[in-house]
C-alpha cells in the first residue's frame, strides 16, 4: 500500500509540475507576443521589457531570447544582444533556417560592435567573429545573399582594420627610428660644429702665428737698424773719449819750457 500511496503521490507532483512548466510556458509565449507587437511598433525599450519578462517565466524560451536579441540590437546595445543570441543557439533541435537565422543576426551585431570603435584595429575581433558568425550562417543557407553581402562587407572591414594595426606596428618602429636618425644627425651636426670650430681656432691660431711672425720679420730690421745706430753711437762715444784722451795725453805731453798766454 505504501509503495502505491508513493506512485500516486509522484504522478500528481510530476502532473503538477508539467502543469506549472506549460503555465510558465503559455505566460512567455504571451509576454512574447505582446513584445512582438511593440517591437513591429518600433517600441524597442517596451518590447525588450515583454522579452524579459517571458525569459523569467521561462528561460529556455529561445524565442524571448531571439527576438530580445533583436530589440537590444536596434538600440545598439551589441553586446547584450550577442549573449542573448547565444541563448538562442542553446536550444536543441533548431531547424537550420532558424539557426541560420541567429547566426546572421548575431554577425550583424559583431559587426556593428566592430564599427561602433574609432579605430578600426580596435575593432578587428568583432570583425573577426562576424565573417565566422556569416560563414556558419551560409552553410545552412546558402542561398541567403543578404548574409553573403553582410560576409562580404564584413570581410573588407576585417581587411581595413589588418591594415591599420599594420600601418600602426611600422608606425611605431619607424618612429623610433625616426627619433634615433634624428639623434643620430644631431649628434653629426654637434660633431660637424666641434670640427668648424676647431677649424675656425687653428685658422685664427694659424693667422695670429702668422701675424706675429710678419710683425717679428718687420720688427727684426727695425731691431736690427736701432742695434747698428746703437753700436755706431757707441763707436762714435768710444772714438769720442779715445779722441780726449788722446787730446789731453797730447797737452799733458807739451813742452814744459813754453808758457801759454793765459790771456
Amino acid at each position: 500500500m505504501k509503495k502505491y500511496f508513493l506512485h500516486i503521490l509522484l504522478a500528481i507532483m510530476l502532473t503538477a509540475v508539467a502543469g506549472n512548466a506549460a503555465a510558465q510556458s503559455k505566460t512567455a509565449r504571451k509576454e512574447t507576443r505582446q513584445g512582438n507587437k511593440e517591437y513591429k511598433a518600433k517600441k524597442y525599450d517596451q518590447a525588450e521589457v515583454k522579452y524579459r519578462r517571458a525569459i523569467h517565466d521561462d528561460s529556455t524560451a529561445y524565442r524571448a531570447h531571439y527576438n530580445l536579441g533583436n530589440a537590444l540590437y536596434r538600440q545598439k546595445k551589441y553586446d547584450e544582444s550577442i549573449a542573448h543570441y547565444n541563448k538562442a543557439l542553446e536550444t536543441p533541435d533548431l531547424k537550420d533556417a532558424t539557426r541560420a537565422k541567429i547566426f546572421h543576426n548575431r554577425g550583424n551585431s559583431n559587426l556593428k560592435a566592430g564599427l561602433q570603435k574609432e579605430n578600426r584595429a580596435d575593432g578587428m575581433e568583432q570583425f573577426k567573429k562576424a565573417v565566422s558568425d556569416y560563414q556558419e550562417a551560409l552553410k545552412l543557407d546558402p542561398k541567403n545573399d543578404n548574409t553573403r553581402y553582410n560576409l562580404s562587407y564584413a570581410k573588407k572591414m576585417l581587411q581595413q582594420a589588418q591594415q591599420q594595426q599594420q600601418q600602426q606596428d611600422q608606425k611605431g618602429g619607424g618612429g623610433n627610428d625616426q627619433q634615433q636618425n634624428k639623434k643620430d644627425q644631431k649628434n653629426n651636426q654637434n660633431q660637424d660644429q666641434n670640427k668648424d670650430q676647431n677649424k675656425d681656432q687653428n685658422k685664427g691660431q694659424d693667422k695670429s702665428q702668422n701675424q706675429q711672425n710678419q710683425r717679428k720679420q718687420q720688427q727684426k730690421p727695425q731691431e736690427q737698424k736701432k742695434q747698428d745706430a746703437e753700436r755706431l753711437l757707441e763707436a762714435v762715444k768710444n772714438n769720442e773719449k779715445n779722441t780726449m784722451k788722446e787730446n789731453a795725453k797730447k797737452v799733458e805731453v807739451a813742452p814744459s819750457g813754453r808758457i801759454e798766454k793765459d790771456w
